[in-house]
C-alpha cells in the first residue's frame, strides 16, 4: 500500500513538474534543461530521484551481500581485511544493481609502502590471468601477494595483486604449540604423509628459522599442511636459481577452508611450486602462460615471497586449477615446462603462446635458429635479412610447418633415446627438406633463410636441448657455418646460446685458449637490432685480437660476447637481468664442456673430442 501511494505522489509531482515546462517560456542559460522549474516542484524531483535510487540501493544491497557471503571462498575472508572487503563489496553492489556485466579494475594504496590492484571480472575464463598480468601498471616496486578467487556459483571472479611490503615493525614470537609445528611433530614421528618434505628438515629450530623468514600474511594465511609442501619445496631451490613443482589432486577432506564445493572437485588440481631468484610477476606471468597453452582454468592463486638471504627471494606459487572436461594432462610434462619457462626468451613465449601445440622445445629451437641466422644472413641483405624479417620469417604462419619439421630434424639428431644419427640419415633428411623448401617457398629471401637453417642443424656437433634443467639452449657449432669472406682465419670452435632476453656466442682459435666475457646492452630496440646483426664479428674480431697477442705463447685467444635486451627497463631491473644472462650463458657452455653422468645420458657428441673453455671478466 505505502509503494502505491509512493508511487501515486512520483506521478503526481511529474505531471505538475512537466505541465508548466512545456508551456512555459524559453529558459535562461543557468536554469537545468532536465530540472522542472520553481523551487518546491525541483524540491520534491530531487526526493522523488533520491528514493529510487535508494530503493535500488536497498534492493541490490539485500542481494548481494548474502550471495557474496555465501558464494566468496572461506580463503578470501581468511586473506583479506575487512575494509577491503567492504571496498569489493560496495563495489561489487553498485555494478549488480545497474544489471551490467561485473567488470571493473580497481587500484588502490594498502598504506604508503603498498599499492593493489584489483580485477573483477563475470568468470573466470581460461587465460584471463594471463591478460590481466600483462597489463599491470609498472610501479617502482615488486609485486608481493597475488590472490586469486572464483565464486562457488562460477559467476564472479575477483584476482588482486599487491605490490609492496609492509613495515613490519614487531618482532615475531613463534610459539611451541603453533599448529604448524604441531603437524611438523606428526610428519616427525609418521604418523602424518607430506610427500616434498624430508624428515630432516622438520626439527623446531628449523621451521621456525624459516617461518622467520616469511611475511605475516603469508604465515597467519596458510594452512598448516600446505606451508610445510611449500617449505620442502623452498629447501629444494634456496640459494640457486631453481624450480621446484609439485603436482597433486585436490582433496576435500584435507582443504576444507578452501570452500570449494566437494561436487566439483574431481578435476581439481593444486599446482605448488617454489621458484629462485625471480622478479614475482614474471614467475606468475609464465606459470599462467603454461597453464593457459594446457587448456587449464585458474580457480585459485596465491603467490608469496619468502626471504632467502643474499641470493634474493623464492616465490612461492600455488594455483588451483580445473581440467577440462574430456582433456588428459599430462603432468609429468607440464611440470618440466613450468620449469623451463623462467629461462625462454619473451620471442618464444609469443610463439607457444600463438601455437600451443609446438611445445617449448621446438618453439626454442626455431626461435633460437632464427636468432643464429641474423649475423649469418645479415651480411647477404641487412633489409631482406633484419632480425625483424627473419623472426617473421620462420614464425610466421606461411612457413611455420617447414620451422617446424627443421626442429624436428634437430631433436631426431641429438635424441639420447634413439643415439647417434648416422650421417646417411642426416643427409637423407637433411636433401628431403631442402627438397621441400625448394618445392614450397616461392619468395626467395624466405627460400635461402630456411635451407640456411637446415646447414645450421648439420654443422651442430653438441647441444643441451635434452638436459632437463638447463638455463639456455646451446650448440656447439663447427665454424664453417658461420664463416664469410670479410673473415681472415676460419675459428677453432663456436658455441651459441640463446635465452631468456639475450643471445651468445664464445669463438676461439685454438683449443686451449684464453678470453673474457663481454656484456653488451644497447639501449633501444633499434640498436638492439643493429647489434644483434654484428654480434658474431664482434666476438669473431675481439677474439682474433687476442690470438694476434697469444700468438708467441702456447695458449690461442677466445672471447665470449653475451647480447642482452634490457631495453626499457631501471637499472635495478637490468642489473638483474645481466646477472641473469651471464649465469644462464655460462651454465649453458658447462652443459657442452662437463663429464657428468647427466650430460653423458642427455648430450649426443657428434665432435669426439672432450674441450676445455676458459672465461674470465671483461668489461661492459
Amino acid at each position: 500500500m505505502l509503494s502505491s501511494s509512493l508511487n501515486l505522489a512520483r506521478l503526481a509531482v511529474t505531471r505538475r513538474a512537466l505541465t508548466p515546462a512545456l508551456f512555459a517560456p524559453a529558459r535562461s542559460l543557468s536554469d537545468k534543461s532536465w530540472q522542472a522549474s520553481g523551487s518546491e516542484i525541483q524540491e520534491a524531483t530531487r526526493k522523488a530521484l533520491i528514493h529510487d535510487l535508494l530503493s535500488d540501493s536497498t534492493s541490490a544491497i539485500h542481494d548481494t551481500v548474502p550471495w557474496f557471503l555465501e558464494n566468496m571462498p572461506a580463503s578470501y575472508f581468511r586473506q583479506t581485511t575487512l575494509p577491503v572487503r567492504t571496498e569489493h563489496l560496495k563495489a561489487i553492489t553498485s555494478l549488480r544493481s545497474t544489471e551490467q556485466a561485473l567488470s571493473l579494475d580497481i587500484r588502490s594504496d594498502l598504506d604508503e609502502n603498498r599499492k593493489v590492484v584489483t580485477f573483477i571480472r563475470p568468470n573466470n575464463e581460461v587465460g584471463m590471468l594471463l591478460k590481466q598480468i600483462k597489463s599491470l601498471p609498472k610501479y617502482n616496486m615488486p609485486l608481493s601477494r597475488v590472490g586469486v578467487y572464483t565464486t562457488d556459483d562460477n559467476t564472479m571472479c575477483l584476482n588482486m595483486f599487491t605490490f609492496g611490503e609492509p613495515k613490519d615493525t614487531t618482532s615475531r614470537t613463534i610459539d611451541d604449540s603453533h599448529p604448524i609445528l604441531s603437524l611438523a611433530a606428526k610428519v616427525a614421528a609418521g604418523d602424518v604423509e607430506i610427500e616434498e618434505v624430508d624428515k630432516g628438515m622438520l626439527e623446531p629450530e628449523q621451521i621456525k628459522e624459516y617461518m622467520s623468514k616469511c611475511g605475516n600474511g603469508y604465515l597467519n594465511n596458510s594452512v598448516s599442511r600446505r606451508f610445510l609442501k611449500q617449505m620442502g619445496l623452498y629447501y629444494g631451490v634456496t640459494g640457486s636459481e631453481g624450480v621446484e613443482v609439485s603436482v597433486e589432486k585436490f582433496n576435500p577432506t584435507e582443504y576444507t577452508a578452501d570452500g570449494v564445493d566437494a561436487a566439483s572437485t574431481d578435476r581439481l588440481y593444486w599446482i605448488d611450486s617454489a621458484i629462485a631468484n625471480s622478479l614475482p610477476q614474471y614467475a606468475l606471468e609464465y606459470f599462467a602462460r603454461v597453464v593457459k597453452v594446457n587448456n587449464l582454468d585458474i580457480v585459485r592463486t596465491h603467490l608469496d615471497n619468502v626471504n632467502d638471504g643474499e641470493n634474493g627471494t623464492v616465490t612461492q606459487l600455488r594455483m588451483l586449477v580445473r581440467v577440462e572436461e574430456g582433456d588428459d594432462i599430462d603432468w609429468k610434462r607440464l611440470k618440466r615446462n613450468l620449469k623451463r619457462q623462467k629461462w625462454i626468451d619473451p620471442s618464444t613465449a609469443d610463439l607457444i603462446d600463438r601455437v600451443p601445440s609446438l611445445g617449448i622445445r621446438r618453439a626454442e629451437i626455431i626461435t633460437g635458429l632464427a636468432s643464429l641466422m641474423h649475423p649469418i644472413m645479415g651480411k647477404v641483405n641487412p633489409v631482406a635479412y633484419s632480425k625483424a624479417n627473419i623472426m617473421a620469417a620462420v614464425t610466421g604462419k606461411a612457413y611455420l610447418d617447414l620451422g617446424r619439421e627443421i626442429a624436428d630434424f634437430f631433436l631426431e639428431k641429438f635424441d639420447p633415446k634413439s643415439g647417434h644419427m648416422s650421417q646417411s640419415d642426416q643427409d637423407a633428411e637433411s636433401d628431403r627438406l631442402c627438397a621441400k623448401i625448394d618445392s614450397e617457398v616461392v619468395d626467395r629471401s624466405a627460400n635461402t633463410l630456411l635451407n640456411k637453417m637446415v646447414d645450421a642443424v648439420n654443422h651442430t656437433y653438441r647441444t643441451n636441448v635434452y638436459m632437463e634443467n638447463r638455463y639456455a639452449l646451446s650448440m656447439r657449432l663447427d665454424p664453417a657455418i658461420m664463416q664469410s669472406d670479410n673473415h681472415a682465419e676460419t675459428p677453432y670452435g663456436v658455441v651459441f646460446a640463446h635465452g631468456r632476453r639475450f643471445n651468445g656466442y664464445h669463438v676461439r682459435f685454438r683449443d686451449i685458449s684464453r678470453g673474457g666475457m663481454r656484456i653488451v646492452t644497447p639501449a633501444s630496440s633499434e640498436q638492439l637490432a643493429l647489434e644483434s646483426g654484428r654480434h658474431y664479428d664482434e666476438c669473431y674480431g675481439l677474439s682474433f685480437a687476442q690470438q694476434m697477442k697469444n700468438k708467441d705463447i702456447p695458449e690461442g685467444g677466445s672471447k665470449c660476447v653475451a647480447l642482452v635486451d634490457t631495453v626499457g627497463m631501471s637499472q635495478q631491473n637490468k642489473n638483474f637481468v645481466m646477472r641473469k644472462s651471464v649465469k644462464a650463458f655460462s651454465d649453458s657452455i658447462l652443459d657442452l664442456i662437463v663429464d657428468t653422468p647427466e650430460t653423458n645420458e642427455r648430450v649426443l657428441d657428434y665432435y669426439g673430442k672432450p674441450e676445455v673453455l676458459y672465461l674470465g671478466p671483461d668489461e661492459q
